[in-house]
């Protein structure tokens, strides 16, 4: 029994994270209608980040926020220069090639700066743990599971309660619509865009301290970022935390009780039987033409 409820606070614990990074992905796609394959390398620019600005003797807990304050000002660029000028309007494919380059540009300008070895984030939690009735968590995992509470109900409540949160929610269900009301629907875009890639950053830079920092290290993130977010529902803020959640306790579940190397396949197991008798995901909506 304690064995069970061990393996069911690890897995929602990685849930947390994980839901981190898929609700900035469903954001993009949801808000903005792009397949955001770069969303990966911004995960990886918010552990680098972080590197940098630990290793320059800053406090982690302060490096946290300005390596997200760093990420969100690339992806306001990106946003601006790339994103902006070609994709709002045109097909998933095209989306998919644009931001697809974008991130093995990225990657390869990691390579370039800092080199193809990992390296470390110090983080003043990384070794020590804390127990609650019988129950281990490594404090680095607690705090990213608290972090992640925070920033994920912070914004389902600028979601719901401020107005352009509502603007947002409204751009999502209806583009045109929205515009005809009088909503900035590109400015709108923009924001959500930039959102996405912040809360990808924070995801980076949230997780660098557990495993070390390398230039590739996002594609795992967004592997694991599409498959909560189809099985939860694409463009489905509460469908990604949910399929997060259910996906980390599975993945733990799995882990302890049947086998780590087939956990990978648990994943895709799941994503293929929700395409097939549910292709919406669990709380997602029928896609229907959005211009």
């Amino acid at each position: 029994m304690e064995l069970l409820a061990q393996t069911l606070v690890n897995g929602l614990v990685l849930g947390a994270g994980y839901a981190v990074i898929a609700v900035g992905l469903t954001l993009i796609f949801g808000i903005v209608g792009i397949a955001n394959f770069a969303h990966g390398a911004f995960f990886a620019m918010g552990g680098y980040a972080c590197y940098l600005l630990t290793s320059q003797g800053l406090n982690y807990f302060v490096a946290v926020p300005l390596s997200v304050l760093i990420v969100v000002v690339i992806g306001a660029v990106t946003e601006w220069i790339v994103i902006r000028r070609s994709l709002y309007g045109d097909s998933h494919h095209g989306s998919l090639i644009v931001t697809f380059a974008l991130g093995q540009a990225a990657v390869a300008g990691l390579i370039l700066i800092f080199g193809p070895d990992p390296l470390p984030v110090t983080s003043p939690l990384g070794q020590t743990t804390m127990r609650f009735l019988g129950i281990f968590v490594a404090s680095q995992r607690a705090f990213i599971f608290v972090c992640s509470v925070l920033v994920l109900g912070a914004l389902g409540l600028w979601l719901r309660l401020s107005i352009k949160g509502q603007q947002v929610v409204a751009v999502a269900q209806n583009a045109r619509g929205a515009l005809y009301s009088g909503i900035d629907v590109p400015w709108i875009r923009a924001l959500a865009f930039v959102l996405g890639v912040a809360a990808a950053g924070l995801a980076g830079a949230l997780l660098a301290p557990i495993s070390t920092i390398y230039p590739t290290m996002g594609y795992s993130a967004l592997i694991v970022g599409f498959t909560v977010v189809i099985l939860g529902g694409m463009g489905s803020i509460p469908g990604a935390m949910l399929g997060a959640l259910l996906i980390g306790v599975a993945n733990a579940l799995f882990e302890t009780f049947v086998s780590v190397s087939w956990t990978p396949a648990l994943g895709w197991g799941l994503v293929i039987a929700t395409l097939l008798f549910r292709p919406q995901g669990l709380l997602g909506q029928v896609q229907q033409h959005r211009h």
